[in-house]
């Protein structure tokens, strides 16, 4: 049921829908990188056939364009409110107040397109070598990395989705690293520590420096969490790749 309701949660894909109550939510956490999974192997189905009657950089921005309508745009959205709650003037309740402010903002829209553009380069820049291992573990280390910060890191709203999460305990995020462990290594062997790490070393800096404006983490951090590292695991296999081409 866990992992079922994960995919629920984290994606618009068309399942039968069941009523989700915090309680479901919240045992959807170990399961996120599973999600994740399914979310990958979409993208590379769609990479593939894409490549066989399209240019590889018109592929390339189809799959980032499906990607965003998978999940619903969720986690953009997080990540551009906590963008424009990063470089507004104030103090933390100020920042709070304007993260949590529906309406998006200069610095906001700036982080749509770079995210947007970023990804779109870096799916472009796969080598064949790497490219369905790369689509597929790019979204299963960013939902990890989301488990991490909802495990280690306190919520500090008192409403809300992220409410659910309250309360973790580690088993959780050790069920999603043994989860994440075994499908990176199916895929790429002992070379997929180099992309775990460096993924979870960049992610930890970032939650860091988020928990240091903020005090704790929202559901709009957890999405631009789960926003930049993505990126960073895209980086990270074109660099597993060098020299490979």
């Amino acid at each position: 049921m866990g992992f079922y309701v994960a995919i629920l949660f984290l994606t618009r894909i068309p399942f039968p829908q069941i009523e989700l109550d915090e309680g479901k939510i919240a045992s959807s956490l170990p399961f996120f990188p599973c999600a994740g999974a399914v979310i990958g192997g979409i993208l590379s189905l769609i990479y593939i056939l894409g490549q066989k009657v399209l240019p590889h950089e018109v592929a390339a921005g189809l799959t980032v364009i499906i990607s965003i309508i998978i999940t619903g745009g969720m986690h953009l959205d997080g990540f551009a409110d906590t963008m424009d709650a990063l470089f507004c003037y104030g103090d933390r309740e100020k920042k709070l107040a304007v993260m949590k402010d529906s309406r998006i903002g200069a610095y906001g829209v700036i982080g749509i397109v770079s995210v947007i553009l970023l990804k779109y380069v870096l799916v472009a820049s796969l080598p064949k070598v790497y490219v369905i291992q790369s689509l597929i573990g790019f979204p299963v280390l960013s939902r990890w990395m989301m488990t991490f910060s909802i495990v280690f890191y306190p919520y500090i709203r008192e409403k809300g989705l992220g409410k659910a999460f309250t309360s973790q305990k580690i088993s959780a995020f050790i069920i999603a690293s043994i989860a994440t462990i075994i499908i990176m290594y199916i895929m790429l062997g002992l070379k997929s520590l180099i992309v775990i790490i460096g993924v979870f070393m960049a992610g930890l800096l970032f939650i860091l420096y988020l928990t240091r404006h903020f005090g704790g983490m929202t559901g709009d951090t957890y999405g631009a969490t789960n926003e930049f590292c993505e990126i960073i695991a895209l980086l990270m296999f074109i660099i597993l790749s060098y020299g490979t081409r």
